[in-house]
């Protein structure tokens, strides 16, 4: 018997009195309720372990997605700069081979001049008998020719050498960009493999933290139930004209509750509001703190709930947002800042906080891949994450908190 339906009894029986076989049934399903919470408290502690190896795999899994996406990027832009050179190297190349084919032009119309003439200019002129000055300068001419021509031919051994060193470069970096090639192939599939083995224990693990999260809050409940059932049971034992209050009370409650439940289980989660703006690169000299109205969220998308406004779960209130949106979609900078924290944390999935200066940090979280290590710095508008559900969250989306002194802060009240 579950606590409405104590309280439903209670309602029934208070017009024929509370006699001592009524209080009796009623210990006895006390009991009966203590029982079954004992009962499910030792399954709560067996399944501990289970969870806990399944939280394992989840991390390692999403560790592994993280740094795949992550090397997958670097190797986008090795490759992508390699082929630029590779191009550069091309345009070189074929510039020196049309500077190597004009001078041998040039030197092969000057060696067929110099054949024309006969060969032994020099010595024709000494022997011909002409005049002196103008042999003089005939042989000037002619000593100019040749080293002209002796520049041309070193010219021409320079160029050939160069074109040789880049068709050498060429060669290497078209076997760099085909290992690349080849290592981004398989990269893919690794994060492939891995995004399989990560759904694959996501699957498990998302029926299983949901189901405890059931289990706590029935628990808990349940507790809450004993309690008022412990003090309405010595109420009722000892003041007998307290019966009427208390049968009132219960038939209230009853009435009420399964419309509390209807709701909250019947109707699915909707947006609060639609996030169409994010951060973009920007230049201030001001701290912080005077920022304030002037920031934009990290993601576009459907804002899930208001900040403060108590969780579905019960027992704790929104401390941040939580913004669905499309897997892979990237996350992007609030502000300038520096990375202090990079890595899988249980309950948030992979994690990435910023560091802003004057004691005020933001958080990234359920993320799938941290773009970003601990110390690197960051700008308005750089990407540092992909949207995921890692961390066990149903939903793909980002969950974004902003602290000042480590308490937590409306994120809302510091956007346009």
């Amino acid at each position: 018997m579950n606590f409405k339906q104590f309280l439903l009894l209670l309602a029934l029986l208070g017009p024929l009195g509370v006699g001592a076989n009524q209080v009796e049934r009623r210990q006895s399903e006390l009991d009966a309720l203590k029982q079954r919470l004992q009962t499910l408290q030792t399954e709560f502690r067996n399944t501990q372990a289970h969870r806990q190896e399944a939280a394992d795999e989840l991390r390692q899994s999403e560790r592994a997605i993280s740094s795949a996406v992550r090397q997958l990027r670097e190797l986008d832009g090795e490759r992508q700069r390699t082929d630029s050179d590779l191009q550069t190297l091309m345009q070189q190349a074929e510039a020196v081979a049309a500077r190597i084919r004009q001078q041998q032009a040039s030197l092969g119309q000057a060696l067929k001049a110099a054949y024309q003439r006969g060969q032994g200019d020099a010595f024709k002129l000494i022997l011909n008998g002409s005049d002196p000055n103008q042999s003089a300068r005939d042989l000037r001419y002619l000593a100019h020719l040749s080293r002209a021509r002796h520049a041309q031919i070193e010219t021409l051994r320079a160029d050939l050498a160069h074109l040789a060193a880049l068709q050498q470069q060429t060669a290497q970096k078209t076997t760099e960009l085909t290992q690349l090639q080849a290592a981004h192939e398989a990269e893919q599939k690794k994060l492939l493999a891995d995004k399989r083995a990560r759904e694959a224990v996501l699957q498990n693990l998302s029926a299983q933290i949901q189901q405890q999260r059931r289990e706590i809050s029935n628990l808990k409940r349940d507790e809450r139930s004993l309690t008022q059932l412990v003090e309405r049971l010595s109420r009722l034992m000892a003041q007998q004209a307290a019966r009427e209050a208390a049968r009132a009370r219960a038939a209230q409650q009853a009435q009420k509750s399964p419309k509390a439940e209807t709701n909250v289980a019947g109707q699915p989660r909707r947006a609060v509001a639609v996030n169409t703006e994010t951060p973009v690169a920007f230049r201030s000299e001001r701290p912080f703190s005077k920022l304030k109205g002037l920031l934009r969220l990290p993601v576009a998308g459907e804002l899930m709930n208001r900040f403060g406004a108590p969780r579905e779960e019960g027992g704790v209130s929104w401390k941040g947002l939580f913004i669905r949106a499309a897997q892979g979609s990237a996350v992007k900078a609030i502000a300038a800042g520096q990375v202090v924290f990079a890595e899988w944390l249980r309950g948030f999935g992979n994690l990435i906080i910023v560091d802003h200066g004057e004691g005020y940090m933001s958080l990234y979280s359920n993320n799938e891949s941290l773009y970003k290590q601990v110390g690197e710095r960051v700008q308005p508008g750089d990407a540092i994450a992909a949207v995921g559900n890692s961390g066990g969250q149903p939903d793909s989306g980002l969950y974004f908190e902003m602290r000042h002194q480590s308490r937590p802060v409306n994120p809302l009240l510091w956007m346009k």
